[in-house]
């Protein structure tokens, strides 16, 4: 198991707070394997402070419960995920909700079973907490894709299949989004007329106008994707929606066609061609929705 440097910074009645880049507290694995001790997805005998593979196996079952993609790292989402489950716990048994399992909630959650007739072992496991009224497992069925999602779904694959579009033309990056959004390109010269530059976000932005999406502040840049969803308060870095850009940090941009809890398949231009061997396609993948490349999603709002 890894544990990436993030923190429960405080924790309130009814809400969690973190704080990342100054975090208050350092999330360690002792604490981590206390909170998933709690829950019953370890025993607490299993609390040594050694990171390995039955605590990652721990983490990664907590997260197929919570809907978080199960990479067993226990990073900033997940984190949050245990803060939360574990205040639910202390705010019902009366115990201090800091968001951390520990001797004190133990002795809480063994109190609260004894009043209600349950087996007294100090771990709010699936029973515990069935009696508690906290939900334990989450319905990880993904929503229906939403009007502008399946509309830019449809729109990509009606390119991915387009023969006319879906590859370079005339020349080296020479493509038909750029120059169907009528930009300048690099300047250089394509035998049919095309613009040429580096085109994936390119193909993002015109298929999500095709659709009816704002894409205002989206540029020819990968990461403008990103920085598009920060600013409309739509960046997330989990549960892929059809329709969402998903943004890689080696310089790419696609979107998402579907999700499942552990691929998601999308669509993208200026794509590694296993016909040609070159960066000058659209093409549909699918892959570990672990992969570590993956920085995360940006979902459209429309017009």
């Amino acid at each position: 198991m890894r544990i990436r440097r993030v923190l429960v910074a405080a924790a309130l009645a009814g809400g969690l707070s973190l704080a990342i880049a100054q975090p208050a507290f350092a999330v360690t694995t002792t604490q981590v394997q206390w909170d998933l001790a709690g829950m019953a997805y370890l025993s607490f005998t299993d609390i040594d402070g050694i990171s390995g593979p039955h605590t990652t196996a721990a983490v990664e079952a907590f997260q197929t419960d919570r809907c978080l993609d199960n990479d067993g790292i226990v990073g900033a989402e997940t984190s949050a995920e245990l803060s939360s489950q574990v205040i639910k716990i202390q705010q019902v048994v009366g115990a201090g909700a800091d968001g951390m399992y520990g001797q004190n909630t133990e002795n809480a959650v063994k109190s609260w079973q004894g009043a209600h007739g349950l087996t007294q072992n100090g771990q709010a496991d699936a029973a515990t907490m069935t009696a508690m009224n906290i939900q334990r497992v989450k319905d990880c069925t993904p929503p229906p894709a939403t009007e502008l999602g399946a509309a830019i779904v449809q729109i990509a694959q009606t390119e991915n299949a387009d023969t006319a579009h879906n590859r370079e033309h005339g020349g080296y990056n020479c493509n038909y989004y750029t120059t169907a959004l009528g930009l300048a390109g690099t300047g250089a010269t394509c035998t049919n007329g095309w613009k040429t530059q580096a085109w994936c976000a390119d193909f993002g932005k015109w298929v999500w106008i095709q659709a009816g999406a704002a894409t205002s502040g989206i540029n020819s840049l990968y990461n403008s994707f990103e920085t598009y969803g920060k600013n409309h308060g739509t960046w997330h870095t989990s549960n892929p929606q059809p329709g969402d850009a998903i943004v890689f940090n080696y310089g790419h941009v696609g979107l998402v066609v579907s999700a499942t809890t552990s691929n998601v398949t999308y669509i993208s231009g200026n794509t590694s061609n296993p016909a040609t061997g070159n960066d000058d396609a659209v093409l549909q993948k699918t892959i570990s929705r672990s992969t570590s490349s993956i920085v995360g999603y940006a979902s459209p709002v429309a017009k």
